[in-house]
């Protein structure tokens, strides 16, 4: 099971074409109430192999697997070019996963 929470996740957006983000396990499921259900399901077998296909886009994905794992500079960089419409996307991200980080990240920066 340690090995398991170790992997890799690849988190697919809905942009056409689709853009494939890699989060660690452990962060995805440290930062989000709902993966973490989702992935507790089954530790050793996913449906979609490694791989979880997301209804929202790179806009609202990314900030998130940057955030999760810790990474600082580049979440910065990516924040500095969110616009109204994308905080709201990221709000939303944050509720729908039950991503207290997120949230947290959103009122901080946006508001």
């Amino acid at each position: 099971m340690a090995d398991k929470m170790n992997a890799q996740i690849t988190l697919t957006t809905s942009d056409d074409p689709p853009v494939s983000l890699t989060i660690s396990r452990s962060a995805l499921v440290s930062q989000s109430k709902v993966f973490a259900d989702m992935l507790s399901l089954d530790l050793e077998a996913d449906e979609n192999g490694d791989s979880i296909p997301l209804e929202e886009t790179e806009r609202s994905v990314k900030p998130f697997v940057l955030m999760a794992e810790g990474r600082e500079n580049e979440l910065k960089e990516a924040l500095s070019k969110v616009d109204e419409k994308g905080w709201l996307a990221l709000a939303t991200f944050g509720d729908k996963y039950d991503s207290w980080g997120m949230r947290n990240l959103v009122v901080m920066k946006a508001w």
